[in-house]
C-alpha cells in the first residue's frame, strides 16, 4: 500500500506553519528594541527561536512523528519526511528595520522537496509549491518565463553563510557578482533569499544565482522556482536559474568565466 502523505496535504501544512511564524514576525517588527546577538556576518535574535517554535508547533499539530531541521534548533529526529525551516529568512534586515524578510518552510520525502511555503508577512505574500503540482502566490498560478533583455534585467546572487566565512569562497563569490555584473543591469543581494525566490517564481526577477547557499532557504525557494517553470542548473555547491534558456546560458557562461579566472589566478607564473 502507499503510505504517502499527497503532496498537497504537505503544501497546506507548510503554508499554515509559515504563516504562523510570519504573522508572529510581523507583529514584532520595529517594535522596540530587538534582542539579538550581533555579529559581523550574521544577527541571532529572539524573535528567530520564538517564530521557528511557532512553526514547528504548527506542523507537529499535524504531523506529531515527522523530523523537524530547523535553523535555530538543529536537526531533531528521524522520519521519512522532513521538514526543513527558517523562521526569519532575513534577520539581518529585521534587525535593521528593513521591511525585506520571509518565513520559509519545506517538507522533504526520504531527501527529497515534496512541498514549500514562503510568507513574507509585510506584504501578506503566501507562496506554496507542491511537487508536481505547481506554484501560486496568494492562491494564483505565478510563472517565472521572463524575457527582459538583461542589459535591462535584475540578477538575484545569493552567497551563503558559510561560503562568506570561508575567505577562498567569498573571494570566488566576488568574482561571481563582477562577472554577473558586467553581463546585467543590476545584480543585488538583499540577505532574504526566500523574499527573492519569489520574485522569480513570479517572473519578477530575469534570475538568480545561489552560491553554496544555506538549506534553510534553498529547499523551500528551489521548488518553488521549479513548479514555477524556472530554467535552471545545479552543480557542486551552485544553482543558477533564469526565466529563460537564453538567460540561463548567459548566467551560466558568466559563473563559468569567474570560475576560470579564479584558476588562471591560481596558477604559477
Amino acid at each position: 500500500m502507499d503510505d504517502r502523505i499527497p503532496a498537497g496535504r504537505l503544501a497546506d501544512v507548510a503554508v499554515a506553519a509559515a504563516r504562523t511564524g510570519g504573522t508572529f514576525l510581523a507583529g514584532e517588527f520595529r517594535n522596540g528594541e530587538v534582542d539579538a546577538e550581533y555579529g559581523t556576518d550574521d544577527v541571532k535574535a529572539a524573535v528567530d527561536r520564538e517564530a521557528e517554535r511557532r512553526v514547528v508547533a504548527a506542523i507537529r499539530d499535524a504531523f506529531p512523528e515527522h523530523a523537524f531541521h530547523g535553523e535555530e534548533s538543529g536537526r531533531n529526529g528521524d522520519h521519512e519526511y522532513t521538514w526543513v525551516i527558517d523562521p526569519l529568512d532575513g534577520t539581518n534586515n529585521f534587525a535593521s528595520g528593513l521591511p525585506s524578510f520571509a518565513t520559509a518552510v519545506a517538507a522533504l520525502r526520504d531527501g527529497e522537496p515534496a512541498a514549500s511555503a514562503i510568507y513574507e508577512p509585510l506584504p501578506d505574500t503566501t507562496y506554496r509549491a507542491e511537487a508536481g503540482g505547481g506554484a501560486t502566490a496568494n492562491g494564483s498560478p505565478i510563472s517565472a518565463a521572463n524575457d527582459l533583455p538583461l542589459d535591462r534585467g535584475t540578477v538575484s546572487l545569493v552567497v551563503g553563510l558559510r561560503a562568506v566565512r570561508d575567505p577562498d569562497r567569498r573571494t570566488e563569490a566576488e568574482r561571481i557578482e563582477a562577472a554577473l555584473s558586467a553581463r546585467c543591469k543590476r545584480v543585488i543581494q538583499t540577505w532574504s533569499p526566500c523574499v527573492d525566490w519569489g520574485l522569480v517564481a513570479r517572473g519578477s526577477l530575469e534570475g538568480i544565482v545561489c552560491f553554496h547557499p544555506d538549506v534553510y532557504e534553498q529547499y523551500a525557494g528551489e521548488l518553488l522556482a521549479a513548479e514555477a517553470g524556472i530554467e535552471s542548473e545545479s552543480r557542486d555547491g551552485l544553482y543558477v536559474g533564469a526565466g529563460n534558456p537564453e538567460t540561463l546560458a548567459v548566467l551560466r557562461d558568466a559563473v563559468d568565466s569567474a570560475a576560470a579566472g579564479a584558476t588562471e589566478s591560481a596558477e604559477p607564473t
